[in-house]
């Protein structure tokens, strides 16, 4: 066999594709192996082929050929992920080997194909439900690189429940489970002497962990690395009455490097991740071996010898893109990964301090997402605690950065449009909620719906008692009406199927006509 031979071919919604597939389907030692055992009869497969294989037109069900030969068929179809991961993209495939072909290795070889071919549409994971009794099969996802779950249970085509088998391929790495959240401490622990800068940041680091971030940021520099020695005034700081240069007031907040391990250290204690945004070589070589991810500030994106160093690494990294056009972007997003860069998160940002609402372009995130094809963030400068933050959410941020201080009035460029602890806390339980509001990527029937769809959903409802070959006719004795507690009937698009037919049993006032009772 050669699996570079393989090649997919599209199903199409006509009766020769229908044909060949029920006949697989309708095999004997399928049927025997499949949580579906009964023989698909050719007018209802034609309908449930027609209406439901087709749904999805970026998962198309399609045919695996070899040397022009159909060996397989495979379908797909959305379903919220078994893990309750709402972030990632699942899918449930059903794969069915011509029996001519069986035991030959087509199946292991169409579950590779697939997981390769699923990745390229975006597609996170693949699910898997596999009967008991099917060695075969379990073999083959196993050998696939599908990953064994807790054993699960389902109702069969019978009303039967079958125990099953179940399995994921994670067909991109797994990555924090929600939206991680950064409170940017940044240089807000200076104080002004050795000892209040370590109770500062002590504090901030246990009101963080007690907001409920997941991780808490610093910044480390040295003055001489960052401007020329005559740089002068910031004009915004200058607005905001701070009157010195930028030499100085780099130096002011310089933070110890022999102050990093004690950070890191009461991180770990305190139960919340330490991170630290460097600026230069020596404040990358002091950070690395504290951190499991890096930063990479918005003024930095052109920083190209720190992008190569932060890429070497391999560690997760942000990159905030604050003052920044598509090409910089580009060239910074390049770079990375031709240095070797494993996972980059791109943030959007408005580099302005505070930035006013009509500046955040919050749009961006969702184009940053689609050009580059990477994970995004929001680094938000906004002053309002939680507006931005739970719009980036909603558009798709898997990172929210956001500035917090212990009191905005305190001296220094960057705690008048910090948050306070309470604050931080209102954004962090808000985009929580916001979260969990939005659910999984495909739209489904939640269980707190499920009540109210079996009693107010219409269906095809008796209008009276309906006798044994009695001819079913609409506002006669049929109608499309909800059933409140009586048993729902089936869906309106079954009327022009029944209409005419006769009755085939008693049905009582108000009950639900189903499968079979009309002939």
């Amino acid at each position: 066999m050669d699996a570079k031979r393989i090649r997919f071919e599209l199903v199409r919604p006509i009766e020769e594709d229908a044909i060949q597939i029920m006949e697989w389907r309708n095999d004997p030692e399928t049927l025997r192996m499949s949580v579906h055992t009964q023989p698909k009869m050719w007018e209802s497969f034609c309908s449930e082929f027609m209406h439901q294989y087709f749904l999805w037109p970026l998962l198309p069900p399609l045919f695996i050929l070899s040397d022009r030969q159909r060996v397989a068929f495979v379908s797909f179809k959305p379903v919220e992920h078994p893990e309750q991961r709402h972030d990632r993209r699942c899918i449930e495939i059903s794969i069915n080997v011509a029996p001519e072909f069986r035991g030959l290795g087509w199946g292991l070889e169409s579950l590779k194909a697939t997981m390769e071919w699923a990745q390229k549409q975006g597609i996170d994971d693949i699910y898997a439900k596999v009967k008991i009794e099917n060695l075969a099969s379990q073999k083959a996802f196993t050998a696939a690189g599908y990953e064994a779950l807790e054993d699960g249970k389902i109702e069969d085509d019978t009303g039967k429940i079958t125990p099953v088998h179940r399995y994921i391929a994670r067909l991109t790495p797994l990555k924090h489970p929600g939206v991680f959240i950064i409170a940017e401490a940044g240089s807000n622990w200076r104080m002004g002497s050795q000892e209040r800068d370590w109770e500062m940041s002590k504090t901030l680091i246990d009101l963080a962990a007690e907001a409920g971030a997941d991780a808490i940021k610093f910044q480390v520099f040295r003055p001489e690395t960052i401007y020329v020695s005559n740089a002068g005034k910031s004009q915004y700081l200058s607005d905001a009455g701070i009157e010195k240069e930028m030499q100085e007031i780099f130096s002011d907040l310089a933070m110890p490097y022999e102050l990093i391990p004690d950070l890191a250290a009461y991180c770990k204690k305190a139960g919340i991740e330490f991170m630290a945004t460097p600026f230069s070589k020596s404040d990358f070589l002091a950070i690395d071996p504290y951190v499991k991810r890096h930063k990479i500030a918005s003024y930095e994106i052109g920083h190209l010898r720190l992008i190569e160093w932060i890429a070497r690494t391999g560690k997760p990294t942000y990159l905030s893109t604050g003052a920044a056009n598509e090409e910089e972007i580009a060239w910074a997003h390049d770079i990375f990964y031709q240095q070797g860069g494993k996972e980059l998160t791109l943030l959007q940002c408005t580099a302005k301090y505070p930035a006013e609402p009509d500046s955040m372009n919050l749009h961006a995130i969702r184009w940053l997402k689609d050009r580059f094809k990477c994970e995004v963030g929001l680094s938000d400068h906004s002053q309002h605690p939680y507006n931005a933050p739970i719009a980036a959410v909603a558009l798709g941020a898997r990172v929210i950065e956001k500035h917090f201080t212990l009191h905005s009035n305190l001296p220094g460029p960057d705690h008048a449009f910090a948050v306070n602890p309470q604050e931080l806390k209102e954004m962090i339980s808000a985009i929580r909620r916001t979260e969990q509001m939005l659910g999984s990527w495909v739209k489904t029937i939640h269980s707190s719906e499920q009540e109210l769809r079996l009693f107010a959903r219409r269906g095809i409802q008796a209008l009276r008692p309906i006798h044994p070959g009695e001819i079913l006719q609409e506002g006669v004795n049929i109608d499309i009406l909800r059933p409140g507690q009586q048993i729902l009937g089936l869906h309106p698009k079954y009327l022009l199927q029944m209409e005419g037919k006769k009755a085939t049993r008693h049905l009582e006032l108000g009950e639900g006509l189903q499968m079979g009772d009309w002939e």
